[in-house]
């Protein structure tokens, strides 16, 4: 009873995790290759050059440790459907963090990454 009380449940979830995993539709595309990142003031930039139809999304985590998006770190973070340039926000100065970047087309599974790519924000230095 309790089973079929749950069922269109389940099967919502089940559809949710076909879409979210690429479900057959769409394709991997492959990632940009002039992914950079260039540290700030509490703050990262990343730039590349974007293909058109191409969907990228970004994984970041407090680490100089290279990252891998199939396997990330305990404690990581993720930006989707991003444009260039990016600004992350919000990190701590002197602290380094690694960034990697897949892309996909119409929702499909993400490719190969891009290499992963430490910075680490730190303070400007007064103007004289």
């Amino acid at each position: 009873m309790i089973l079929k009380s749950l069922r269109p449940y389940l099967t919502a979830f089940v559809l949710l995790l076909l879409v979210a995993c690429g479900g057959g539709k769409g394709s991997s595309a492959p990632p940009p290759s002039d992914f950079a990142v260039v540290p700030g003031d509490g703050l990262v930039t990343v730039t590349w050059t974007a293909t058109a139809g191409v969907d990228y999304w970004l994984m970041y985590a407090a680490t100089s440790t290279p990252i891998n998006l199939k396997s990330p770190p305990g404690v990581h973070f993720w930006l989707i459907n991003v444009s260039s340039p990016l600004e992350v926000t919000g990190l701590t100065n002197g602290q380094p963090y690694s960034f990697a970047m897949d892309a996909r087309i119409d929702g499909g599974p993400g490719g190969p990454q891009t290499a992963s790519v430490t910075a680490t924000p730190a303070a400007s230095s007064p103007s004289p």
